[in-house]
């Protein structure tokens, strides 16, 4: 079972319609031998009968006379027609007065009284021979078994094409959904293969508005902070008019909003030129931490292209940092009291690095994040987010491409 659901669609869906095929028509196959046999034993019933019938008569002729060659001629050209296989009378006390054919070994289902004036004078018995029947009756059976095998192939053949068809439809969206999320191995079953894309989408980017209930226990573990200032944004408040600068801040809130998506992050705003992404809870990517340093690189990859297409700066001071609480709510303050300390410390890391990802001591040390992305040494004893693993930045390169492409086209309807 594990293995057909291995299979391909198109092998599946035909394997199991000529498998229902095969079991309906071998099902009248049966249902038409059965009826097929009751026939022949009526007929064969009704034939011995009458065959026995006629004997008895014949015989109580020459015994009356007491003539045992007759009798004896009676029997011989009864069984050497091909349709009986032995005869024979035998009198009132048991005794086989003449036998003809073989008798003894097959049953004798066929018996009738030899009357001689209205006396009982014995019995006259006849064996039939089925052998003939039988095997046309096994020809019969076989001949619409092989007619069922055939069917099935057949259906196996016709199925198998339209099943491709699915197939490939199934595989052209499974297809699009790869440029998200890494593809999986070894799997030649496409609704599987959809179901793992699926599954490995980042679903909170498709709900863009809905906003899950804060848990107040969500705020008492840790937290990775990305830290982000609109460096350019003080050049633009002034210089823009309202229209133009909405279309710009909306602009960047989509990269960030986006981004975030992809890793379960929650926007902020936190400072006057400053925003937040906070990062906690388990996630199949990995640590919020290397969450927060991801986000943060296709936030970075991805300013380039919203400049050229606004045509104005969209240039980001980036840090990442860990606290040991969360953002906290109205019904708690307390962490989000606590975690000021952090963003103090993340403001002043995003104010010097405009180039780079600037990372604090407290989330340098994270271990997803060094096997994934490499921490290096910058000026002024900061660090700063650098090469990538070659796996991890495959699927990076990939989110970055729906990223640009909703962003930028987004932006283009409105």
């Amino acid at each position: 079972m594990i293995t057909l659901r291995r299979l391909p669609l198109s092998q599946q869906l035909a394997l199991v319609a000529a498998s229902c095929c095969l079991v309906a028509t071998l099902a009248l196959v049966a249902l038409a031998a059965r009826s097929s046999e009751y026939t022949q034993d009526n007929l064969q019933n009704a034939y011995g009968h009458a065959v026995t019938e006629q004997l008895a008569h014949r015989l109580a002729s020459e015994l009356a006379t007491g003539d045992l060659l007759g009798v004896r001629a009676e029997i011989q050209k009864l069984v050497e027609q091909d349709s009986i296989a032995g005869a024979r009378a035998v009198d009132i006390d048991g005794v086989v007065i003449v036998e003809g054919g073989v008798i003894d070994t097959l049953p004798l289902p066929f018996t009738a009284p030899i009357l001689i004036a209205g006396d009982m004078a014995g019995w006259a018995e006849v064996a039939t021979d089925t052998r003939e029947q039988d095997e046309a009756q096994l020809v019969f059976i076989i001949g619409l078994s092989a007619l069922a095998v055939l069917l099935s192939v057949v259906v196996y053949g016709v199925t198998r094409p339209l099943g491709q068809r699915l197939a490939r439809n199934i595989d052209a969206v499974s297809a699009e959904l790869g440029d998200v999320a890494a593809s999986p191995d070894n799997v030649t079953n496409e609704l599987e293969k959809l179901r793992q894309r699926v599954a490995a989408l980042p679903l909170s980017l498709l709900r863009p508005g809905a906003t899950d209930a804060i848990q107040g226990a969500e705020h008492y573990q840790d937290t990775a902070v990305l830290y982000l200032r609109l460096s350019s944004l003080p050049d633009y408040v002034d210089t823009l008019d309202e229209q133009r600068l909405q279309r710009y801040i909306a602009q960047v809130h989509r990269l960030l909003f986006g981004a975030a998506g992809f890793y379960g992050g929650r926007l902020q705003v936190v400072r006057q030129l400053g925003l937040a992404i906070f990062f906690n809870d388990e996630h199949k990517i990995g640590s919020p931490i290397l969450r927060a340093a991801s986000c943060g690189w296709l936030i970075q990859q991805a300013c380039p292209s919203v400049e050229e297409h606004l045509r104005l700066s969209v240039k980001l001071g980036i840090a990442i940092g860990m606290s040991e609480l969360g953002i906290g709510n109205s019904d708690d303050i307390y962490p989000g009291l606590y975690i000021q300390a952090t963003l103090d410390e993340l403001e002043s890391l995003a104010s010097d690095s405009d180039d780079g990802i600037a990372v604090s001591v407290a989330a340098s040390t994270d271990i997803d994040l060094t096997t994934r992305m490499e921490v290096e040494s910058a000026s002024q004893g900061r660090q700063v987010l650098g090469g990538l693993a070659d796996g991890h930045r495959d699927l990076l390169e990939r989110q970055l491409h729906v990223l640009l492409k909703a962003v930028l086209n987004t932006t283009s309807s409105t």
